[in-house]
């Protein structure tokens, strides 16, 4: 995190321990006033919670902390610790049992979201479950296919490295909760501008247009 303002330092302060405002104004030298200000906007922000611990004499003492929204503003390193567990995968037990692996992850989290799809089928709950998740996902329709492109990869330099191995998660994804056949014809990690996923509802569609 880069320390812009007041708001970073006390961020960055209450990563290492709960402090008070008479323990945080010292080390930033500011006044107990001003850095009430910073910690109320932060409190705002959702980034910091308080608690009271109660004093032998005397009020109790406002202590604050950090919450798990401002946790994410830290850094991390999840896709490096992803890559060397793959990398240690495919050379002891080869590419498809790491292909086998997404598909299973993929099912997973399918399951986690069931029920915020209202029936098989559902594109646009499923967009808005992939927009929640910060994919920048929409929906077209494409000569008799539905299209959903996502513009943002959300495990792009894992992608970057291992290619369609771990574009598998996604497949299983997005097929698992729709209970549809689903085929990725573009990738960001190819070099495309959007990773897209074609669902084969023409049977949908002819039967729809016989009706009219």
């Amino acid at each position: 995190m880069q320390p812009e303002d007041p708001r970073s330092d006390i961020l960055n302060l209450l990563k290492r321990r709960d402090s008070s405002v008479d323990e945080l104004s010292p080390e930033l030298g500011i006044s107990p006033t001003a850095t009430r200000q910073h910690l109320s906007i932060l409190e705002r922000d959702g980034l910091i919670k308080r608690t009271s611990v109660k004093e032998k004499l005397g009020r109790p003492k406002v202590i604050y902390s950090l919450s798990e929204k401002a946790e994410g503003l830290f850094p991390k390193a999840y896709s490096d610790f992803f890559k060397w567990t793959i990398k240690d995968m495919i050379e002891r037990e080869g590419p498809e049992r790491v292909r086998s692996l997404m598909e299973r992850l993929g099912t997973q989290q399918a399951s986690y979201y069931r029920e915020r799809v209202r029936e098989d089928g559902d594109v646009e709950s499923m967009v808005e479950i992939l927009n929640e998740l910060g994919a920048f996902a929409e929906m077209k329709r494409e000569n008799g296919h539905i299209l959903i492109r996502e513009y943002n990869c959300l495990i792009y330099d894992i992608a970057m490295e291992f290619g369609d191995l771990v574009c598998e998660f996604d497949l299983k994804f997005i097929s698992s909760l729709l209970n549809s056949n689903v085929a990725l014809k573009s990738c960001i990690a190819h070099g495309d501008r959007c990773c897209s996923f074609a669902l084969d509802l023409q049977s949908e569609f002819d039967s729809t247009e016989g009706d009219e």
